[in-house]
């Protein structure tokens, strides 16, 4: 068999495989092929991350009151462990526990599914029975006095608790606060606590007869994976017990932005049998429902692939599927088109990065730091040094002016500044390296056509990578890869002219 068929036959059977399983998944199991079918549901992940100390173990995690509704799906995610679900009153919490003793890190997961119209669980919840009277703290000397007159200013000023409240958060907040709020907020934060202000503001408010507890949020953000418990306040206005955010303590947490995990008082997770615990959430909104996707997790041929992960491991896959879209465009750009580029990684990785960052922005970020960064190349080639210990002395001082600029922008106010360490720091010391060599080998000339040509090809892979079509299908479609692939062998045969060779070479066919 002769290469030609030997590409065509990989070619045919790439196509058949992946365009199968695709059409499988979308007509048998249901899952929406076009992104404008999806249905929008929010998926809220809790990993609870500790080291088992040898023991049985029991871990008990708050949980939303949501979670027994029936517009929410739950599922818990943890081998080895029993679990089930314990109701007192009005609260929910899951327990696990180990049947045998446990070493070594231990990982438990539990998920909750709810659709985006679903409010943010901060709502009014009616008092049932009148809250005991919160307990007055015992502050000595100069600082309960600062403390009492606190909060006999708020109570002069402020008629009921919802303003109580904004006022002594109001004042908290502040960096030019009054010195007596300044002298109990320095005793707060010497306590070592998690949240000094939040501590500070419930004792303020049980100074004043308002019941108030901590509470925990998450943020519905998908590119803040792992993300810790979002801390909130819980008050007792008289009638209800509202949520609020001390940081916004005007604003009532919207549910596009703030899912509520956990009121009611008491901690978030109790931990027996286990040390150094702590409770992160990753949020990830699915375009499929869960009747869908368990049906895929229950199929054969292993289709289900990514959405079978953790939320915490699925939203690694969010930008690593988008990387041979990327290297298409670098393949079609330099392959058909005839557009030089500085290999193939650098722009894909380019683009990833201005994923994260504004184009324009980016492009200015990373023409300063090529720019210094072969500025020193060239300082160390009068070194005559070896290419290896060159290299890893362009990585210092990469990494050197990426701490700079991220500095200077953070001084100037441009907080972008600090996202310029998502450039890929090995891919741009190798471009210096390679750029300075074509520099000295062919001229500035064609080093400054190549790595433009780079970022060209990596604004094009942008531009191709953010369509949000494309990423429907790369991430719940990933077996249509397979197509891409297919394109890349037969463009990988193409021998032709290029269509930037067909204009250079106009002149000689008009001759």
């Amino acid at each position: 068999m002769s290469a030609q068929s030997k590409l065509l036959t990989a070619v045919a059977a790439l196509v058949a495989i992946g365009g199968g399983l695709a059409a499988y998944k979308s007509q048998k199991l249901g899952v929406p092929f076009w992104e404008d079918q999806r249905v929008d549901e929010w998926l809220v992940e809790a990993k609870i991350s500790f080291v088992a100390t040898g023991r049985k173990v029991t871990a008990k995690l708050s949980l939303p009151a949501e979670a027994a509704g029936e517009k929410t799906g739950q599922e818990s995610g943890s081998l080895g462990y029993g679990y089930h679900i314990k109701e007192n009153g009005d609260k929910l919490t899951a327990v696990w526990s180990s049947p045998e003793e446990r070493e070594d890190a231990q990982a438990l997961y539990y998920r909750i599914r709810f659709k985006g119209g679903l409010e943010s669980g901060s709502e009014e919840i009616p008092a049932i029975g009148k809250p005991e009277t919160p307990e007055v703290p015992d502050l000595p000397g100069s600082l309960g006095v600062a403390a009492n007159s606190i909060v006999n200013r708020a109570l002069s000023t402020s008629g009921d608790p919802d303003s109580i409240f904004v006022t002594l958060f109001r004042q908290i907040n502040r960096e030019n606060a009054s010195q007596e709020y300044l002298l109990v907020k320095r005793h707060y934060e010497k306590m070592s606590l998690s949240d000094p202000n939040i501590a500070m503001g419930i004792d303020l408010l049980g100074m004043a007869g308002i019941p108030a507890r901590l509470s925990y949020g998450v943020r519905l953000d998908e590119e803040n994976s792992g993300q810790r418990p979002y801390a909130l306040l819980e008050y007792y206005d008289g009638a209800s017990w509202k949520v609020r955010d001390p940081l916004e303590p005007t604003k009532v947490p919207d549910g596009r932005e703030v899912y509520v995990w956990h009121r009611g008082g008491g901690p978030l997770l109790d931990l027996d049998g286990g040390e150094n615990s702590r409770v992160t959430f990753t949020v990830v909104k699915d375009r499929i429902p869960l009747a869908r996707l368990t049906d895929l997790r229950e199929s054969p041929f292993l289709i289900s692939t990514i959405l079978a992960l953790p939320a915490s491991e699925r939203a690694v896959f969010r930008y690593i599927v988008l990387i041979p879209l990327g290297a298409f465009i670098v393949v079609l750009m330099r392959n058909i088109i005839g557009i030089p580029t500085l290999g193939t990684f650098m722009p894909v990785l380019l683009a990833l990065a201005l994923l994260e960052i504004k184009p324009v922005q980016g492009i200015i970020m990373f023409s300063i730091l090529v720019g210094a960064g072969l500025w020193f190349r060239f300082l160390l080639s009068r070194m005559n040094l070896l290419v290896v210990p060159r290299v890893a002395a362009c990585v210092v001082i990469v990494t050197l002016l990426m701490m700079l600029m991220g500095v200077i922008s953070y001084q100037l106010g441009m907080s972008v500044g600090i996202k310029i360490t998502l450039f890929p720091m090995i891919i741009i010391a190798w471009t210096l390296e390679r750029m300075s060599l074509i520099w000295e080998e062919e001229g500035k000339h064609s080093a400054i056509v190549q790595v433009s040509g780079s970022v060209f090809v990596a604004v094009c892979a942008y531009y191709f990578m953010k369509v949000s079509q494309i990423q429907y299908w790369a991430f719940y479609f990933p077996e249509m890869l397979l197509l891409l692939l297919a394109f890349i062998l037969l463009i990988g045969r193409y021998t032709g002219y290029r269509i930037s060779e067909l204009i250079r070479f106009k002149s000689f066919t008009n001759a």
